[in-house]
C-alpha cells in the first residue's frame, strides 16, 4: 500500500493522458476531427487540482508529444509536416503550463500563499 502512495502521483496522470490520446486517436480516425490537441487542457487541469503544479506541467508536455506522435500528420512520428499543427502544439503547450499553474495556486489552501497582501511585496 505504501508503494502505490508514492507511485500513484506519476502513474495516474500518464494513464489519464494515455487514456485521453486512445480516446482523441479514435475521434481522429473514425469521425476525422481536427485540432484535437485541446482536449488535453481539461485533464491538465485535473491532475493541477489533483497532485500540483509540477506534475501537471509534466503531464501537459507528455501530451504535447504524445498528440505530435499520433494526431499530427505523419503518424507515429513526431515530426509535424504542416505550420499550422506546430503552431497549435506551441499554443497548446504555453497554454497547458500555464493553465497548470494557475489552477494549481488556486486549489492552494489560503495559509500557504507567499505573499499576503500588498504590503508584503516592499515596492
Amino acid at each position: 500500500m505504501r508503494l502505490w502512495a508514492r507511485i500513484a502521483p506519476i502513474v495516474v496522470p500518464l494513464l489519464i493522458v494515455i487514456a485521453v490520446t486512445e480516446v482523441l486517436y479514435f475521434c481522429k480516425d473514425v469521425v476525422h476531427a481536427r485540432h484535437l490537441v485541446f482536449f488535453y487542457l481539461l485533464p491538465t487541469a485535473f491532475v493541477a487540482m489533483l497532485y500540483g503544479s509540477v506534475l501537471s506541467m509534466i503531464c501537459a508536455i507528455d501530451a504535447t508529444f504524445l498528440a505530435a506522435f499520433f494526431l499530427c500528420d505523419p503518424s507515429y512520428s513526431v515530426y509535424v509536416s504542416q505550420p499550422r499543427e506546430i503552431g497549435e502544439l506551441m499554443f497548446f503547450v504555453m497554454t497547458a503550463l500555464i493553465g497548470a499553474k494557475c489552477t494549481a495556486e488556486l486549489m492552494r489552501p489560503q495559509g500557504l500563499h507567499r505573499i499576503k497582501t500588498w504590503a508584503d511585496l516592499n515596492v
